[in-house]
């Protein structure tokens, strides 16, 4: 954003260059605004001939104001990030007071009370500084403020209405970044929740196979200790014994990490997958509930699969979720024909396709159409959540996922991915 941008000279070429400014920002992917932030408060700066511009941010439970964005001239000291109240604290509260607080000659025109104001001034050589609040209709978020180090600036009514339409869309800029962040962290707890409760479904197979090992563990350990009764104990026995006993322990260690890792709270990440390794891992997650479910699982890979970026726990959980809901729609058919087939194949160079196709009554076109909606589902006691935080998963990922009628009975659930190209 060139400092060309703004005039404040001509209030004819400002209104148009101010409606330029709006019509950008509303046009910025939210991820992208914090940059554009940036590039604004350093046009700011060239274009009113001052040293610094900053914003201050009402922190999201109301604690405080932070300091997100600032830029200053080569010449000017770098406000620090964080929080205002530490480093400014009387000017904090006129930022919260929401007042336009303009000061010409500093440190002379500051109030007795401001004595952290006032060192500041001298020390760092601060002049003249004038702040705006930032409004998104009657909801102060914030401030921007503009300082100058070189010389005394005065600010006249007119700079301050100008400024102040400048405020207001870059406060409604910070207001859809804002709003994209919360929409992403409750995303983010909604799916968490969604893997918790697909752990729930699960409880009784995964505490029968940690219960295996266990159990083997203590037999194994009996074992050992009636063979070290003996007047000549057997060491090779007792050997073997305690190899078993390593064996069952990692065996059970196995199981708990691979529940932990698919439960864990954390960070979306964006790593290279492959997606025939995701296959495998919640083919083996799930092993023990669909052999309780008599469910026989058959894998179709791909070869030469390109990798795809995307969140490994992410894609799990998507995967978790359309063999379960194959598993459920086989309930009411014989258990020697429960059969989910999973294939996963590259789409040219540009995407990488996995599909799950049960047999069971399969359902109508308008069914199939409506089955990643919020809310719709076929089951008595579902919520029809899953398959939506699915398609939110992989639209987030870039990808579609749709429903298939199956080439003889059920349906194919099936998703794909932008390849990752190196």
């Amino acid at each position: 954003m060139p400092s060309s941008i703004i005039s404040f000279e001509q209030p004819e070429l400002f209104e148009e260059r101010l409606v330029a400014l709006s019509s950008r920002f509303m046009a910025l992917e939210p991820a992208a605004i914090d940059r554009e932030l940036d590039r604004a408060l350093q046009a700011l700066v060239e274009a009113l001939d001052i040293d610094r511009s900053t914003i201050g941010e009402i922190s999201p439970n109301g604690a405080g104001i932070q300091v997100t964005h600032s830029y200053a001239s080569a010449t000017a000291p770098q406000l620090t990030r964080g929080s205002l109240e530490v480093l400014l604290p009387w000017y904090a509260r006129m930022v919260w007071g929401g007042e336009v607080v303009a000061f010409e000659r500093l440190p002379d025109d500051l109030p007795p009370e401001a004595t952290a104001e006032r060192e500041y001034c001298l020390k760092e050589g601060l002049r003249s500084q004038l702040t705006i609040p930032m409004r998104v209709g009657n909801q102060l978020i914030g401030g921007i403020g503009f300082g100058s180090f070189r010389r005394e600036v005065h600010w006249s009514p007119r700079l301050i209405r100008s400024l102040r339409l400048i405020s207001d869309v870059l406060a409604n800029a910070l207001a859809r970044r804002v709003g994209a962040d919360e929409e992403l962290r409750l995303r983010t707890q909604l799916v968490h929740a969604a893997r918790v409760n697909a752990m729930g479904v699960m409880v009784a197979s995964i505490a029968h196979e940690v219960n295996q090992p266990l159990f083997a563990i203590v037999s194994n350990a009996r074992a050992a200790e009636q063979l070290l009764s003996r007047e000549e104990p057997d060491i090779a026995e007792i050997g073997a014994a305690l190899e078993d006993i390593v064996q069952d322990a990692n065996r059970a260690s196995a199981v708990i990490a691979r529940v932990r890792g698919f439960l864990q709270r954390k960070s979306p990440e964006q790593l290279a997958l492959d997606l025939n390794e995701v296959v495998d891992s919640v083919v083996s997650l799930l092993g023990p509930e669909l052999v309780r479910r008599k469910v026989k699982v058959s894998v179709e890979r791909g070869a030469s699969l390109s990798p795809v970026i995307a969140d490994p726990v992410q894609v799990q959980q998507v995967l978790v979720n359309l063999l379960m809901n194959g598993a459920e729609a086989m309930e009411s058919v014989k258990p020697a024909e429960r059969r989910l087939e999973i294939r996963t194949l590259a789409e040219g160079a540009d995407r990488v396709r996995v599909s799950v196709t049960d047999r069971g009554a399969g359902m109508d076109q308008d069914a199939r159409r409506r089955l990643f909606e919020p809310f719709f589902t076929t089951k008595p006691a579902g919520l029809g959540m899953g398959l939506a935080i699915c398609r939110s998963i992989v639209e987030a990922h870039g990808g579609q996922i749709r429903a298939l009628e199956g080439a003889t009975r059920g349906i194919t659930l099936e998703f794909w991915l932008p390849a990752h190209r190196a």
